[in-house]
């Protein structure tokens, strides 16, 4: 792995919180979970997003067992791994991990 350039995470929790933005205009949700806020869960969903696409591109820190489970396209992995939120919120992180280009 290697260190993001300067800005660079800054960029891709941008275009996160853009995807997600997106992912909920289309009237999806991000996950649930009592003992969080919208904002929290958003905001936990946001770090899982970064650390996905860091993992993906060998940038930064390596991601936990569910990222690399997200990261290497393993289902039963990802939903084994999952807490309360990122279960519910898989074919988000699918879509991001499919749909978001590299980011310099």
């Amino acid at each position: 792995m290697r260190p993001f350039e300067e800005g660079q995470e800054e960029r891709i929790t941008e275009a996160v919180s853009k995807r997600i933005d997106e992912y909920l205009a289309k009237g999806h949700d991000i996950g649930f979970g009592a003992a969080l806020s919208s904002g929290e869960r958003i905001e936990h969903v946001t770090r899982i997003g970064v650390s996905i696409l860091g993992t993906k591109w060998g940038l930064g820190f390596p991601g936990g067992s569910f990222v690399q489970a997200i990261v290497d396209n393993d289902l039963t992995g990802a939903f084994g791994r999952a807490d309360h939120i990122n279960v519910n919120t898989i074919r988000f992180y699918v879509s991001l991990v499919y749909n978001q280009s590299y980011i310099q």
